[in-house]
């Protein structure tokens, strides 16, 4: 090299001879004098992206101007170290930014040769943007990987973590500043949950999805990320890039963070005051990055749900007044609430057995009874234990399998105090067959007495010397001691329907309604009552009860009783409804009728059953019906004129 330059004396070289030896180099070549270039081959020049007729009216100062900005004022110092030949020799890498906005990483080596007291720099440049890039990314993804491995371990909060993994990722991309923004579903928002490089007062709390200004809500609702490399040049709409550019933001990437399910977690944002340019392997690498946070996002928040619930559980538990309690496959304890935990009986901890807390009988007992319950399901008892004070206490215990995936199952349970309850139930059955017993013994004195009574009117009525008017008083007080008898007799089946112990069977309407009609014939033996109706034995079949019977003769004896005339005309008319689902009777006279108004009064009456508003008898109908899942209305026989006489309806469900 020595001997072309001694070719060239002093200010001009052998260019043709430099060309002939370096052109065909596979290495780039360029030599500088002064601070100036006086050669370079075009696999320099095309290394970076220029021509050689521009690169070599360059000097050191103007070919180190495309230098990443980094690398700028240690090359100027290193080279020009060498041309004072204050250093013999330098390699290092270098990086350029091409017109292209590309980065080509070139590997030079410097050195200095000195020809008849001149000083040249002769640098040698190697291509090696693949192998730097190769580096970078390889330094960049362990700086990266090793942020998320710590947000992972980490137990701090989520907030916390997303701020720390934010920092890290700014710093090892070389940015500036960024944004991490969680999406609440329920108000379809992005809310700041940590953000970096930028104030407070900058940075908008809540931005709705829908919003159409910001970049941040378009990658939320589309999920797909932005890479602008310098926001001049963006194709991206001036209105969405408004807060950039008051920023001062040049470069940018949005990405959207998305879970497993393809469920929206939020969106991360980060931004740099200079041009960046951003290549394919920094979306790759974004993406990997992205996805786990994402899952660690994910993890978190299941996290805090866990945690909630578990809260929710145990303040659910410690409220409940009685013991809750938690077993695994082994009848261990593992979770007892405060009532267990304060009881003083028993020193219930988690970890002890059956055999640690009770005597070996009753432990095998209840461990026996734990297994049934994992092989079976769940189990009601009650049990006594005795109390603080001594009293005896009434639980009702619940045990039931509580089964996992891929898990063994446990055993839940919990206990409800009702010893009020027992007592409350055992006062009220006191009380009710305290009732019951005064109600049989006034029954049957009353009716010992009406006997008496009675007698002694008919024997009165059939003394012929009897004078008329007398004769009308004696009928008259037959009729209400007849009407007292019917009042003790539907008070008594009406307090037997309301017990509430009842029996549905198959009955035949039919059958019931006989008996019911010669009843109220013989009711009323001085009268004759003619009784018209189209029902056979055997022909309907219904669920009922042998208070049947009595819904039948109150509303037979009701319309003899509403019949002005000695002749009574009563008409059953019975059928199925339309779809055959209800046995329809009408139970039809020819009597005094019912004014519209009245029929209101009885018809709220029917839907308060225990209301009473046309006496005893229509009540007790009401409810013995209501037991049969059926339903009683009133209706004039001659639809429009009420004194026509009355038609009374039931509807009975059909079928046994």
């Amino acid at each position: 090299m020595s001997d072309i330059i001694k070719q060239n004396d002093s200010s001009s070289f052998n260019i043709e001879t430099l060309e002939a030896f370096f052109d065909s180099s596979p290495i780039g070549v360029v030599i500088f004098h002064e601070g100036r270039i006086v050669y370079t081959n075009q696999v320099f020049c095309q290394s970076l992206g220029i021509p050689t007729e521009i690169i070599s009216s360059y000097n050191l100062v103007e070919l180190t101007n495309i230098l990443d900005s980094d690398d700028r004022d240690i090359a100027i110092e290193r080279f020009t170290k060498i041309g004072q030949g204050k250093q013999a020799h330098d390699k290092d890498r270098y990086k350029f930014i091409t017109p292209d906005n590309t980065v080509r990483v070139l590997e030079i080596t410097g050195t200095l040769v000195t020809i008849s007291g001149k000083n040249y720099v002769i640098a040698y440049s190697e291509d090696v943007t693949s192998d730097e890039l190769v580096r970078e990314t390889t330094k960049r993804e362990r700086k990266a990987y090793g942020l998320i491995a710590q947000a992972a371990l980490s137990t701090e909060s989520t907030k916390n973590i997303c701020q720390n993994v934010l920092e890290g990722l700014i710093q090892t991309l070389h940015f500036d500043l960024g944004i991490i923004r969680i999406f609440d579903k329920e108000r379809q928002v992005l809310y700041v949950l940590a953000h970096y490089g930028i104030d407070d007062d900058e940075v908008e709390e809540e931005v709705h999805i829908d919003d159409a200004n910001y970049l941040t809500a378009r990658t939320a609702r589309t999920r797909q990320p932005l890479f602008v490399s310098d926001i001049l040049k963006a194709t991206e709409s001036k209105e969405r890039m408004w807060k950039a550019i008051r920023l001062g933001i040049r470069a940018l990437i949005f990405w959207p963070i998305v879970g497993a399910d393809n469920d929206l977690l939020g969106v991360i944002n980060v931004a740099s005051r200079t041009e960046k340019p951003l290549r394919k392997e920094d979306r790759s690498f974004f993406e990997t990055v992205a996805g786990m946070f994402a899952t660690i996002i994910e993890r978190r928040k299941a996290e805090e749900q866990l945690k909630e619930s578990q809260e929710q559980f145990i303040a659910f538990a410690d409220n409940m007044p009685g013991p809750v309690f938690i077993k695994d496959h082994q009848s261990k304890v593992i979770f007892i609430n405060r009532f267990m935990k304060d009881y003083p009986e028993k020193p219930y901890r988690e970890g002890m057995s059956n055999e640690d807390l009770f005597v070996p009988r009753r432990a095998e007992e209840l461990t026996i009874e734990d297994q049934k319950v994992l092989a079976r399901g769940p189990i009601d008892r009650i049990q006594q234990t005795i109390g603080k004070d001594g009293k005896i206490l009434t639980y009702r215990s619940h045990k039931f399998p509580i089964f996992r995936e891929g898990k063994p199952p446990l055993i839940g349970g919990f206990s409800l105090n009702i010893t009020e309850q027992v007592e409350a139930e055992k006062q009220r059955e006191e009380a009710h067959a305290r009732a019951e017993f005064f109600n049989d013994l006034m029954s049957h004195d009353l009716n010992n007495m009406h006997q008496g009574i009675m007698a002694s009117l008919e024997l009165i009525i059939g003394n012929e010397s009897l004078p008329a008017h007398l004769k009308i008083i004696a009928e008259r007080a037959l009729l209400q001691v007849n009407r007292s008898v019917s009042l003790i007799t539907n008070v008594k089946r009406f307090s037997m329907v309301n017990q509430g112990d009842f029996t549905l069977e198959k009955t035949d309407p039919a059958f019931s309604l006989t008996v019911a009609i010669e009843i109220v014939k013989q009711s009323f033996p001085n009268r004759k009552i003619n009784i018209k109706t189209n029902i056979n034995k055997n022909q309907f079949c219904i669920m009922a009860n042998q208070f049947l019977e009595d819904v039948f003769y109150n509303l037979l004896h009701n319309a003899v009783k509403a019949t002005e005339t000695d002749d009574v005309r009563l008409e059953v008319d019975v059928g199925l409804t339309e779809k055959g689902e209800f046995l329809r009777m009408d139970f039809i006279d020819w009597g005094v009728g019912i004014e519209d108004k009245l029929k209101e009064t009885m018809l709220l009456g029917f839907d308060e059953p225990v209301r009473r508003v046309s006496g005893v008898g229509l009540t007790l109908v009401k409810q013995i019906i209501s037991q049969y899942n059926g339903k009683i209305s009133v209706e004039d026989r001659v639809q429009g004129d009420y004194s026509k006489g009355s038609r009374f309806i039931i509807h009975i469900p059909h079928g046994c």
